[in-house]
């Protein structure tokens, strides 16, 4: 039988809503600009605000999701992400954190909110609204997560039936297998770009010599961080090659890395070695790999 993977952590829901500061143009106005067509055949939007002023809170979103993502893995109900018992605590805690920053920026934004309206008005000249722009424009902006457990809802109040409850127990067993396959397949899926990016970039070009960023570094040793808890299903395939990534990185500093063209190599053909190792392991579509 398939484990219940609630005896492993928990499912976190997390919502983010903007204003998106955009908003379809009035049909009737719309006719008006468009004269030589039929305007049903025309839709158009206008900008309320300068989209730059919006950039800070959309930002912070999107970090949020990158984040989470990283420390949780997928779960087959929309909106949803499990987290490791592990990692329960210091998700909570970053979340708070992007929430303070994500508070702050729309602070700001309000703050000019009255300036940007006033632009909106030079420049959208007759498109301009004064019933686009809410009042309360702070409570357009919301940011909040939850924990949860799911469970077949029986236990002592004995609701459902034997029937249904045994059919409800065939379907919960099949969403936690259905979870099982897609944390598998998204960590070795996460680990085998990591992998392919750094053998790509630490491939030598005589006509073009390719640059690597730091993050193609970092990105290893954040999941080295958090992937003993996030191999909740314990894959030692995966954990194998992960141990062979660790070893050849050692926690060498980026710094180092770019400054020793024979440390690279290294990397590069321990890397490389490890991408043939995902290819067979996993039956992963193998990349051509030119060994100098």
């Amino acid at each position: 039988m398939t484990d219940n993977i609630f005896e492993k952590g928990c499912l976190v829901q997390l919502s983010v809503s903007k204003w998106g500061g955009i908003k379809q143009i009035d049909k009737g106005k719309l006719a008006k600009m468009v004269q030589t067509t039929d305007h049903s055949w025309v839709t158009a939007s206008k900008k309320l605000v300068e989209p730059a002023s919006l950039k800070p809170i959309c930002k912070i979103s999107n970090s949020t999701r990158t984040w989470l993502n990283s420390k949780s893995l997928p779960f087959p109900i929309t909106g949803m992400v499990f987290i490791p018992k592990d990692l329960i605590t210091t998700v909570d805690t970053k979340l708070h954190q992007f929430k303070n920053d994500f508070d702050q920026a729309v602070e700001d934004f309000s703050n000019d909110y009255n300036y940007l309206r006033e632009d909106a008005k030079e420049y959208l000249g007759n498109l301009f609204n004064e019933v686009d722009y809410p009042m309360d424009i702070i409570s357009r902006f919301k940011f909040y997560w939850r924990f949860v457990i799911l469970e077949i809802p029986n236990g002592e109040s004995r609701l459902l039936s034997p029937e249904v409850y045994a059919r409800e127990e065939a379907k919960f067993m099949e969403t936690m297998e259905e979870a099982r396959l897609l944390a598998v397949n998204a960590l070795r899926e996460e680990f085998a770009q990591m992998v392919e990016h750094i053998s790509e970039r630490f491939t030598q070009d005589a006509v073009k010599p390719k640059i690597f960023r730091k993050s193609a570094i970092n990105n290893f040793y954040e999941y080295f961080q958090t992937f003993k808890d996030r191999n909740i299903f314990q894959d030692n395939e995966l954990s194998q090659l992960v141990d062979r990534a660790q070893s050849i990185l050692k926690g060498t500093s980026i710094h180092r890395i770019r400054s020793d063209n024979s440390l690279k190599e290294i990397i590069r053909s321990g890397m490389a070695d490890i991408e043939n190792s995902i290819a067979e392991t996993f039956n992963r579509p193998r990349r051509q790999i030119i060994m100098d």
